[in-house]
């Protein structure tokens, strides 16, 4: 007798514990994927970065709402203000990884990546990013993947344009004092020195700048046709603008994708004749990818997207294709298990923003890319520089 109620009281333990342990492994197979998101989202690149996240935003809506999540769990995005600093983005890093324990991080700024793709290879946590220019961080890490492409490679694009076809003889420098700026001052004056094109000077400032009237007096006397901007604040770069305007220099400006700012558009006619090469993102498109996002955009924000929410909407959904590809071998999704995977089976990958192109040896990737310019206070194509 006693045997028989131990045995009904060991079977009932029994029951009672694999009923925890189901809504325990229940409860686990629901629990939302961590993507950290460790962007600016205060300070002069703040705006730049809220932009950003918008279209980061819409694409984890859109797939909890409507594609069962990421590899059958929901995914949630966790905010961290880097201040593009490296001092604060280390402790962003550390949080959304040590306490929220993401697999995989969405970041961006040359300073942001240098400071902690060491961390992210030692943890093995996969670095994404669509907003890092720097050629300086070409190779970082094998934990780092870039899908905007280094402008070393976009100075290469413009500047034979700008020589052949824009009447460009003298170029001139804005250098920002910044890992960006130093590593792109370095590639536009390789190149425009291997195009046999006159050097006209070079005015460095700082990243909290914003009277920029004395270096720009000194560098408008050099007489130059252009004035190439290494800055990736548009607010800066619009103040740029303005006050050479101001001064009396009818030339032309030069500059890469971060150019593409609602500050900068703001200039309106004061910003004609101000050209960059861009990834090329066409509201317009045709293509259904592009054309899906511009729509739900306009719907959720009521405005016109740009090629950078259109760039962080596309991160969230490769996020989306490895994590379900993951799950249907039965793999756990890790950093490490989602960089093998991209590198094994994601040689290319085409989104709202058009097709990316990997390479996993130096975490760079090619893009069709475009000249574009500000006119009629708008951002438009010019031509094709790289289908």
């Amino acid at each position: 007798m006693k045997i028989a109620k131990g045995t009904k009281l060991l079977a009932a333990l029994s029951c009672v514990a694999a009923l925890g342990l189901g809504v325990t492994a229940h409860a686990a197979t629901d629990a939302p994927r961590n993507i950290g998101f460790l962007m600016p989202l205060t300070g002069g690149a703040g705006k730049l970065g809220d932009m950003m996240m918008q279209g980061s935003v819409l694409a984890v809506d859109e797939i909890n709402s409507k594609h069962n999540g990421a590899g059958g769990r929901p995914i949630k995005l966790l905010p961290e203000d880097s201040q593009a600093t490296a001092r604060v983005s280390i402790a962003g890093f550390k949080r959304l990884v040590d306490l929220e324990k993401s697999e995989v991080v969405i970041t961006g700024w040359t300073s942001v990546v240098s400071a902690v793709a060491p961390l992210a290879q030692s943890a093995e946590v996969m670095l994404i990013s669509a907003s890092t220019a720097s050629p300086a961080v070409r190779g970082i890490s094998p934990y780092f993947q870039s899908t905007w492409m280094f402008d070393d490679e976009t100075v290469r694009l413009i500047l034979p344009y700008a020589k052949d076809h824009l009447g460009v003889k003298r170029l001139a420098l804005m250098t920002v004092v910044s890992d960006l700026g130093t590593a792109l001052a370095q590639s536009v004056k390789a190149e425009w020195n291997k195009l046999g094109g006159e050097f006209a000077g070079e005015e460095v400032h700082q990243q909290d700048e914003s009277n920029f009237r004395p270096i720009l007096l000194r560098l408008l006397a050099t007489k130059p046709d252009a004035i190439y901007i290494t800055g990736s604040v548009g607010r800066q770069s619009a103040q740029i603008v303005r006050q050479s305007r101001e001064l009396g220099y009818k030339g032309k400006f030069l500059s890469y994708g971060a150019f593409e700012d609602p500050e900068v558009k703001a200039l309106g006619d004061l910003g004609e004749n101000a050209f960059y090469a861009s990834p090329s993102f066409e509201v317009d498109s045709q293509q259904p990818k592009t054309k899906e996002f511009v729509e739900a955009f306009k719907e959720r924000f009521g405005r016109t997207p740009n090629v950078h929410q259109a760039n962080h909407y596309d991160l969230i959904y490769i996020y989306k294709q490895v994590a379900d590809a993951l799950a249907e071998q039965g793999t756990e999704v890790t950093g490490k298990s989602f960089r093998k995977y991209l590198v094994e089976h994601v040689p290319q990958y085409t989104g709202a923003a058009g097709t990316y192109r990997f390479d996993y040896s130096d975490g760079s990737v090619v893009r069709p890319t475009s000249l574009k310019a500000l006119k009629g206070g708008e951002f438009v194509k010019i031509t094709d520089l790289v289908e």
